[in-house]
């Protein structure tokens, strides 16, 4: 598992004992891309999913699958590998 330096709650740098508190960072790491609309990255402004967007459109469940299966992959990530960690409300 991929390791780097967490967040808390806030999405703030998580800070024990005046140290950054290091550890598995893959599900904050695809938190973080989900939240992200594309644009937000200058270096990578293709990245994000676009999700605040896309709450009150007619997009499908189906479409979201999809958009989120895309920017998994742009960021070397597997959606099969991380489906069941995702958890997709479309009501």
């Amino acid at each position: 598992m991929e390791k780097d330096i967490l967040l808390d709650e806030t999405g703030d740098l998580a800070i024990a004992n005046g140290d950054f508190i290091v550890g598995e960072s893959l599900d904050q790491e695809v938190a973080a891309l989900l939240q992200m609309n594309k644009g937000e990255l200058k270096e990578y402004p293709i990245i994000g999913t676009d999700l605040i967007r896309l709450i009150n459109s007619n997009t499908s469940a189906i479409e979201l699958k999809q958009i989120i299966k895309t920017e998994l992959k742009r960021d070397g990530k597997s959606y099969q590998e991380l489906k069941e960690r995702i958890q997709l409300k479309t009501e």
